[in-house]
């Protein structure tokens, strides 16, 4: 099921500016970006308790899990549109550089650039929130691990 149904992430990013290609998908093919957002964030996200133990949201609904926050509703409709805007999964190799292709027509082709994993807004979300988001989840790498407890 995932973190966010399409009803839900519809209502979020109706509001939201520069939503049109998430609009234009049918309901399944909406339904599959919001599963690969959940399970990406389910990857590279960790909580932490009041105890100081790490915890994940359970991605598919079981006896003891956790309800979904409406934070999680809103960050899995982020990376959703990400994904969607994006146009290919940012955990696979890209065709033009695996095949090496150095340009075309002029534009010249980053063999070192890598997508995000997730998203800057589903990000900052995640993380204002108390989310822990891993270091892979970047192309640049540039998050640390770690936690402040007061």
């Amino acid at each position: 099921m995932g973190y966010a149904t399409v009803t839900q992430a519809n209502e979020y990013l109706n509001k939201r500016a520069f939503t049109s290609a998430w609009q234009a998908l049918p309901e399944e093919e909406k339904e599959g970006y919001l599963n690969l957002a959940s399970e990406l964030i389910f990857q590279y996200c960790f909580f932490i308790d009041e105890n100081d133990f790490s915890f994940r949201y359970d991605t598919e609904e079981k006896e003891n899990s956790l309800p979904i926050p409406d934070f999680l509703v809103k960050a899995t409709a982020e990376q959703a549109l990400y994904l969607v805007n994006l146009g290919k999964d940012p955990t696979q190799a890209d065709k033009k550089t695996t095949l090496g292709i150095a340009s075309t027509e002029g534009t010249v082709f980053d063999k070192d650039f890598k997508a995000d994993i997730l998203c800057v807004n589903c990000r900052n979300i995640l993380e204002a929130n108390g989310g822990e988001v891993s270091p892979d989840a970047l192309s640049s790498g540039n998050v640390s691990w770690g936690y402040i407890r007061k």
